[in-house]
């Protein structure tokens, strides 16, 4: 097995668990790929060309056999972190990239998808340092075919999101989880191939004494394509057991009902206004 590493600071061997003193917290930025050639150089321009200085970026890609690790080797100089080599898929990957992580809040970018302007994370981060919670998420940009919608979210709790059926109300792609809380989850579970990030903000909102905020910053631009986990529908089967984890299914049906109708027609209302 071939594994390529590009190390720059011999702290990433060292476990931090606890927030650092700083003021300015320390974010983590992860990013797993594999033969991501076609989307990986914007994703990487996003997060190097950040106003935001304190930012720890990791790259874990899967052995990829197109010019991915090529592009990555381009920009390691920017790069705090990354390494080549085969996985047991993408949340198998994700987990490698949060062991190395040291920074106070972690964030996933996928590959395919990129940051919204280059003083997206400072404008985060100025929210986060007026009260240090165990996790942040924002809005969301959906992009299809070239064309952009603004996703407005607003502060949801676990038996909400539960409720809801999926995870558009907390979405992955924008959802900064402090290092502490995601040392207390564990990382993502295995289990799941497509959709453990569901599952993985369930129990960070459901964890006992946790307490986040919905900023109203529009953090990423999510991309739907053809070959998206999104666009292929394989999440949908993987959902129906995470809510069966979870008791969804033993929730009264009235009440799953009403809940799931109300939230979902509140989501439209605000994203037509």
């Amino acid at each position: 097995m071939e594994v390529k590493e590009n190390i720059a600071n011999d702290n990433f061997n060292k476990e931090i668990i606890t927030l650092s003193t700083s003021s300015s917290p320390k974010i983590s930025i992860i990013t797993v790929c594999r033969n991501s050639e076609k989307y990986i150089s914007e994703t990487i321009n996003s997060v190097i060309s950040q106003g935001y200085k304190n930012i720890e970026y990791i790259i874990i890609d899967a052995k990829s056999s197109d010019s991915t690790v090529d592009i990555i080797k381009q920009n390691t100089q920017h790069i705090s972190f990354w390494i080549s080599e085969e996985d047991k898929g993408m949340y198998d990957a994700i987990n490698k990239g949060l062991k190395k992580a040291t920074g106070d809040y972690i964030l996933v970018l996928n590959s395919d998808d990129v940051l919204t302007h280059e003083n997206v994370i400072e404008d985060a981060v100025t929210e986060m340092t007026k009260e240090r919670l165990d996790y942040y998420y924002g809005n969301i940009v959906k992009v299809k075919d070239g064309r952009s919608k603004n996703v407005k979210l607003f502060n949801v709790t676990y038996s909400q999101l539960l409720l809801s059926t999926h995870g558009t109300f907390a979405p992955h792609p924008c959802f900064f989880i402090s290092k502490k809380l995601n040392a207390n989850l564990g990382g993502y579970n295995l289990a799941y191939k497509y959709a453990s990030d569901y599952d993985y903000i369930l129990r960070a909102l459901k964890t006992t004494k946790v307490r986040g905020k919905y900023l109203d910053i529009y953090i990423t631009k999510f991309r739907i394509h053809d070959n998206s986990i999104t666009a292929s529908g394989k999440i949908d089967e993987e959902r129906k057991k995470i809510l069966d984890k979870h008791g969804y299914y033993k929730k009264p049906y009235f009440k799953r009902s009403f809940y799931y109708y109300m939230l979902w027609i509140y989501y439209k209302m605000i994203n037509t206004l």
